[in-house]
């Protein structure tokens, strides 16, 4: 956390061949070497490309409308579009794929991994930092920068890199919470924002997580709404008392049984493609596997929840939003 960081999107372009350092056309495959044909476009690139371009004008639009209700319209066909489009990726290097081939998602993440590469060389000689990227995004950090410079820099990257890129907006702090199994090191993929527009960013962690059950949801998506109004690092860790109020409000609810088996069933047991199941952890430490949880459906008087489990799942919500080196959230959550 620091300064404001700027969001850069990057979006897919419909090339496919690249160009040498010297100018000439080739169809190696940056790293990996393998060929493309550059005599056809081939299916899947054909068929992508009408998704692709309506996202960008559903993206454009979504910017552009003042109205609440047409921009949330907006921004869910965005999303619709987007997993589409992330799903026809996952097909291309899926071994019983009718129409997908290995090669193709290797060359896709090849051609990511220069762009990005590229994109990084050209912001550090203009005197940016890259604070972090991902897929298909950057964070980039300069301090007293404007809107219309990171604009211009998103035209320029487009340009020298060939692939349209979208200015996303500036943050008032963005943190990425430390890996679980090396502390030192964030995750790539875990990360909470907020922009100086009020909107959140929230990426990997419980409030995004589709097996988070309500109860937890709720609870950290409430913490995050006291610490979104911190423009930096200082007003942000000046909030964390009330956030642990919350945090403590929300274990009492726990601790004195008030909360109901719905608000805390998670879904997270596969039975068929397409298909989960609610359930609620009533003892993890029984020695009998099946008493361990049980069904939402299957729930009756005779049972409780676990709380112990429960209020340690609470406490990860709470760590995720807690700054490396700040000891009062993990000495406050234990007593």
């Amino acid at each position: 956390m620091g300064s404001p960081y700027v969001r850069q999107r990057i979006s897919s372009q419909n090339k496919f061949w690249n160009i040498s350092s010297d100018g000439r056309s080739h169809n190696l495959v940056p790293e990996i070497g393998h060929h493309l044909c550059k005599k056809r476009k081939g299916l899947i690139l054909r068929f992508l490309k009408p998704l692709l371009d309506k996202r960008v004008e559903y993206k454009r639009l979504m910017k552009n409308t003042k109205d609440p209700q047409q921009k949330r319209i907006y921004d869910e066909r965005k999303s619709a579009l987007k997993w589409g489009l992330v799903t026809t990726f996952g097909y291309q290097g899926y071994k019983n794929a009718r129409f997908g081939k290995i090669e193709a998602h290797e060359t896709i993440t090849a051609y990511s991994r220069e762009k990005l590469l590229q994109a990084k060389a050209l912001l550090e000689a203009e005197g940016f930092e890259m604070i972090h990227a991902i897929v298909d995004s950057l964070m980039i950090r300069k301090q007293g920068t404007s809107e219309a410079t990171y604009e211009a820099l998103a035209l320029k990257i487009s340009k020298h890199c060939e692939i349209p890129i979208a200015f996303e907006g500036i943050f008032n702090w963005v943190y990425c919470p430390p890996s679980k199994s090396n502390p030192g090191i964030a995750t790539p993929g875990r990360y909470l924002g907020v922009y100086r527009s009020g909107k959140t960013k929230l990426r990997g962690i419980e409030a995004r997580r589709s097996d988070t059950s309500v109860f937890i949801k709720r609870a950290q998506l409430e913490m995050i709404e006291i610490l979104s109004v911190a423009k930096n690092r200082k007003a942000y860790e000046s909030l964390l008392p009330q956030v642990m109020d919350c945090f403590e409000g929300y274990r009492d609810k726990l601790r004195s049984g008030q909360v109901p088996f719905v608000d805390l069933a998670a879904r997270g047991v596969r039975l068929m493609p397409g298909q989960t199941i609610s359930y609620v952890i009533t003892d993890m430490k029984a020695r009998v596997p099946s008493d361990r949880a049980r069904a939402l459906g299957f729930i009756d008087g005779a049972w409780g929840y676990d709380v112990e489990k429960y209020e340690a799942l609470l406490s990860e919500a709470l760590e995720v939003l807690c700054p490396v080196g700040m000891s009062m959230c993990s000495v406050r959550i234990k007593t």
